[in-house]
């Protein structure tokens, strides 16, 4: 595992187990510490602890609170937090009090062989 303090934290808040676990695994083999959340409600208190965190790659779709609200969450708790969304359901438009805050929101299914390089633009944006 790539050391905690000098590679990019990321915060991944997804339902889906599997894709969680891949998209993990891809973010770790690229060199980033990622902390997982299985729901929105647990994202929201890891943005609330003091642990480390550079961005957010919450899906939208969550079973308890969407990634909407874990991403307002992050814009209170953190300003300028970077955040990306994801969404396996058609797009549609940001909310007001995100659309300057999130960098970008991916459709899935998305390659996980490229999730590093829009990682990486969205922590130099």
């Amino acid at each position: 595992m790539p050391s905690s303090d000098t590679s990019p934290h990321i915060l991944l808040v997804e339902d889906e187990a599997f894709l969680r676990e891949l998209v993990m695994e891809g973010l770790q083999d690229a060199g980033f510490s990622v902390l997982e959340a299985s729901d929105g409600t647990s994202g929201v208190q890891a943005l609330e602890s003091d642990q480390r965190i550079d961005m957010l790659l919450s899906d939208i779709k969550l079973p308890d609170i969407d990634g909407y609200q874990v991403a307002e969450a992050a814009r209170t708790l953190r300003p300028g937090l970077k955040i990306i969304l994801m969404t396996g359901y058609a797009p549609s438009p940001l909310p007001p009090t995100l659309e300057s805050v999130v960098h970008r929101v991916l459709q899935k299914p998305f390659s996980l062989e490229t999730l590093p390089a829009v990682v990486n633009a969205a922590l130099e944006s």
